[in-house]
């Protein structure tokens, strides 16, 4: 996904509480199709098209609206989002490492190879349950990039997905509003997902470096 930008969120929340959320283009579009339009918006999430946070928060309004289908909601996002995935990974593999380094510096690139060299699995799994601003649509293009074991990343992306978008859908399917509410104001959302995103990252550099030192002692 790419990198959340302050403005705009500010402005499409604006526009949500003034309007109501029914009443905006979006949410009347998911109104009439139902979940199946989460599906094109969750592709385009897992690119690097910015789509500021905004699959998070259509997939929860659904499940506010209809609880009762919120495993539908998180299946039809889960589903977008890992097509989206496969496509970033072919991007990946099809312009290079060269296109990468220009468009996010080379500083970035080694970060996000490391990473993937180091934890594998891992450095794909926690980018896609982590929120936004997580960088998750360059380890996508990364590990395409680098020839990440397809099988590997199919894996690790759809796990996270499905454990991400099962997890909002069913908190908002019970909770409601009051996650609504949470979603739809930028700021609060911005520094949830901040602590989030760090605190995965931090415990899968722990497990990481756990890891290793046990193989490296049973060598």
């Amino acid at each position: 996904m790419g990198k959340v930008h302050p403005g705009a969120w500010v402005a499409v929340m604006l526009q949500v509480r003034k309007r109501g959320p029914a009443n905006t283009t979006p949410f009347s579009f998911l109104r009439h199709v139902g979940g199946i339009g989460l599906v094109p918006l969750a592709i385009v999430d897992s690119t690097i098209i910015p789509t500021f946070g905004s699959l998070d928060l259509l997939t929860a309004w659904l499940a506010v609206r209809n609880p009762d289908l919120w495993l539908y909601y998180a299946l039809m996002s889960t589903i977008g989002a890992t097509i989206g995935a496969l496509i970033t990974y072919r991007m990946g593999k099809k312009v290079g490492v060269w296109w990468i380094e220009k468009k996010i510096g080379r500083k970035r690139l080694l970060r996000i190879e490391n990473a993937i060299e180091h934890w594998g699995f891992g450095a794909i799994f926690v980018p896609t349950i982590a929120p936004p601003p997580c960088p998750t649509a360059w380890f996508f293009l990364v590990a395409g990039a680098f020839s990440f074991p397809l099988k590997k990343f199919f894996a690790a992306a759809i796990l996270g997905r499905a454990l991400r978008y099962g997890l909002l859908t069913m908190v908002a399917a019970h909770y409601g509003r009051h996650l609504l509410r949470y979603l739809r104001h930028p700021l609060h959302y911005l520094i949830w997902s901040l602590i989030i995103t760090a605190s995965l990252l931090g415990a899968a550099y722990l497990f990481g470096r756990r890891s290793a030192t046990q193989a490296a002692t049973g060598d």
